[in-house]
């Protein structure tokens, strides 16, 4: 479901915006406080999050703070009416998509929230690829994971047994249930699913 967030302390800012929301099929959920939002929203919800900066007990610097560390998938979008340099920059340089000044221009927030919501989507693909393979790297023994690193690096099986002082039919039975726990059929396919999940991995981590 495509939902969009409304974290603004007053009325009629969440009303316009979840009148214009409405008009483009978006569904918009509306909260009057920072602390409001944080119990209601799950920690792997997607869509995008429309913050107010100035908002009374929590502002929107202190909730995107606390988002980024529950990792939090949602893409973050921040509204203000008194805009500061340094708070802009903050928040940028703590991932959010852009900082605008209220009244917003209805065409340019709809098109950020389009790329924000494509953004959340990609981060929970992440975040499931990360978490499957991390179960699969689990699931392998202690001997598995040393074969791993050395089916990787090139080794052929007459190397590994030699390395590891054990008869080359072991490295055989081991390899093929180390690639039948990976899910793949050989050692190149091996080495590019550890290869993207490293990159993912890391991609994951700089955007949320």
């Amino acid at each position: 479901m495509t939902t969009v967030y409304v974290v603004d302390d007053e009325a009629d800012v969440r009303e316009s915006l979840a009148w214009m929301l409405s008009g483009v099929g978006i569904e918009a959920l509306l909260f009057e406080s920072a602390v409001a939002f944080l119990e209601a929203i799950d920690a792997e919800a997607t869509g995008v999050a429309i913050l107010d900066i100035n908002m009374p007990k929590m502002d929107g610097i202190e909730l995107q703070a606390q988002l980024n560390q529950r990792g939090c998938l949602l893409s973050v979008i921040f509204l203000t009416g008194y805009a500061t340099v340094p708070k802009a920059v903050q928040a940028l340089q703590a991932g959010a998509m852009d900082f605008l000044e209220k009244p917003v221009n209805g065409d340019q927030l709809l098109a950020l929230i389009q790329q924000g919501l494509e953004l959340s989507g990609r981060r929970q693909q992440e975040t499931l690829e990360v978490n499957q393979l991390a179960a699969k790297l689990t699931s392998l023994t202690e001997r598995e994971r040393e074969l791993m690193m050395l089916v990787i690096n090139g080794h052929t099986n007459k190397a590994i047994a030699a390395q590891l002082f054990i008869a080359q039919r072991t490295v055989e039975i081991h390899r093929k249930s180390l690639f039948d726990k990976m899910g793949v059929n050989n050692a190149a396919e091996l080495a590019l699913l550890l290869g993207r999940h490293q990159a993912v991995g890391a991609n994951h981590g700089q955007t949320k």
